[in-house]
């Protein structure tokens, strides 16, 4: 074997790897993101920033609501956006530590 048939097959191997391990990051992070208690958490953040922004005027109802019993949850649109507000939020606020810690060491 010629080592630019070596080389490309190392490349094409650490390519699939990278796929894959990307495709895992993902599934790992969606699943996380719709767990239990993880969608509350981020809807308490993207209602708190949502909040903010609008310096108060706009208010997200809490996601502790109480469900009757026998009925199915059925979220407002304003609930989706505060959940993916909260999941952006926390997003840019890990990017941004990361950042400052990268900066300064």
């Amino acid at each position: 074997m010629p080592v630019d048939e070596i080389g490309e097959i190392a490349f094409r191997a650490a390519g699939f790897v990278a796929r894959e391990a990307a495709g895992l990051v993902v599934d790992i992070a969606v699943e996380y993101i719709f767990s239990r208690h993880t969608p509350r958490l981020f809807h308490a953040i993207g209602r708190r920033m949502i909040a903010i922004a609008t310096l108060g005027r706009k208010r997200i109802p809490s996601s502790l609501r109480v469900v009757p019993k026998g009925m199915v949850p059925r979220p407002r649109r304003s609930d989706w956006l505060a959940l993916w507000v909260g999941v952006a939020t926390s997003i840019a606020l890990v990017a941004a530590a990361i950042y400052t810690v990268i900066c300064f060491v």
